[in-house]
């Protein structure tokens, strides 16, 4: 049998930026943040890098950052939206094609990779927070809706799984540190978990991590020590044509230095045809 495929999913928190950047500052990557994340790759060492919130990953008001080189890949596909935001996938294999999705403020990414069993359909969203949860739904559906073949959609989708357990009041209590209206907020992440999860599950997609490594994305240390506000909202969903082996949420020494969210991982075959 042929080795498997790796993929990692990964919102790298505004590019990697300085978390206070000032007027002048001048340098556009955090070299701490960046070199964390960097060795959270390596560790990983995936085939594949879906990176959400990769700022500047094309060129916008004379600024710009070669992921591709940042993370030591020979394929790289990237689209800003909403001036200087970005998605980008970053490949070990060809790609082949890529398309981009567009809303008023907002962008979702997909491409065509030549893996060495076949190809593959990669599909990255990252809504926005704040926008209605059937529009979340309806966004990724019209982002992958009549793709065939083996396909992943990954991402920090802002959204809890319904099949994830969650204690709402200490989940409200805790977000009144960091929200005006807490119970909206978790309210609207869990009301979109059940209205993206279903709309994907129609196209035939399912959380592609195993029960046993589903542990929370966000937030990590460096945003706060506190856990009480743990919550997974980063996936990964894969199609009936892709076989997993492994997967987990990974939470390391590094992961809790480079972003607000820690990455997703999973190991996979492609389906092959009779």
């Amino acid at each position: 049998m042929s080795q498997s495929i790796s993929l990692v999913s990964f919102n790298i928190l505004e590019g990697l930026r300085p978390l206070m950047s000032m007027p002048n500052e001048r340098r556009l990557v955090d070299r701490e943040r960046a070199e964390a994340a960097k060795a959270v790759v390596q560790e990983c060492a995936p085939d594949i890098l879906v990176l959400n919130e990769a700022l500047f990953c094309r060129q916008y008001e004379e600024k710009s950052i070669d992921y591709a080189n940042l993370f030591s890949f020979p394929y790289q596909v990237s689209a800003l939206y909403d001036n200087e935001w970005g998605n980008a996938i970053l490949s070990r294999f060809e790609i082949s094609a890529y398309e981009e999705m567009r809303i008023y403020n907002r962008g979702g990414l997909k491409a065509r990779i030549e893996s060495p069993q076949g190809p593959l359909n990669i599909a990255s969203y990252h809504p926005h927070p704040h926008r209605n949860p059937e529009n979340k739904a309806h966004d990724f559906t019209r982002l992958v809706e009549g793709i065939s073949g083996p396909l992943i959609v990954c991402g920090d989708l802002n959204c809890i799984n319904p099949e994830d357990s969650v204690n709402r009041q200490k989940l409200v209590t805790s977000f009144e540190r960091f929200s005006e209206t807490p119970s909206e907020t978790l309210d609207r992440f869990i009301e979109s978990g059940k209205h993206v999860f279903k709309s994907l599950s129609e196209l035939g997609l399912k959380d592609a991590v195993p029960v046993s490594g589903r542990r929370y994305t966000i937030p990590t240390d460096l945003i706060s020590i506190n856990k009480d506000s743990a919550i997974r909202i980063d996936h990964i969903l894969a199609n009936q044509d892709v076989t997993i082996v492994g997967g987990e949420v990974v939470h390391s020494r590094q992961s809790n230095k480079a972003s607000d969210h820690h990455p997703v991982m999973i190991e996979f075959y492609l389906t092959t045809g009779d």
